[in-house]
């Protein structure tokens, strides 16, 4: 089970650093599923594992932050008030649904699901 962690605003709230990080994190679960662990995310991203422990807590919180990263890959576009109309309205979601396909279809996403499923009945 997901422990919970403060709720960021991962796009903003987060260091370059810090998201290189959770890219690197990422990656490991899609190479390795649900083997990550800290030691093997610190030496992908060459941090120490009490730097990966200040900002995320533990494994679950980890996974928590990198569900939120990969979450907020998907984002909807501003849309000018004044100048609305069927088209532009349109536009705007059509930009939307093509990023959310991307992210929820890309490896990354299935990696995060499965350990997802792996976890939800504990």
């Amino acid at each position: 089970m997901l422990h919970s962690v403060p709720e960021i605003d991962t796009s903003e709230a987060l260091t370059e650093r810090q998201k290189a990080v959770l890219d690197a994190a990422l990656r490991l679960l899609v190479e390795e599923g649900d083997q990550l662990t800290m030691t093997a995310v610190a030496r992908r991203a060459s941090c120490s594992k009490e730097t990966l422990y200040k900002w995320f807590g533990d494994r679950d919180g980890l996974l928590t932050a990198t569900v939120q990263w990969q979450a907020s890959k998907v984002r909807v576009a501003p849309v000018d008030g004044k100048g609305l109309d069927l088209a532009s309205l349109t536009a705007s979601l059509e930009r939307f649904a093509s990023d959310w396909l991307k992210v929820i279809s890309s490896d990354t996403s299935i990696a995060l699901k499965r350990v997802a499923v792996s976890h939800a009945g504990s």
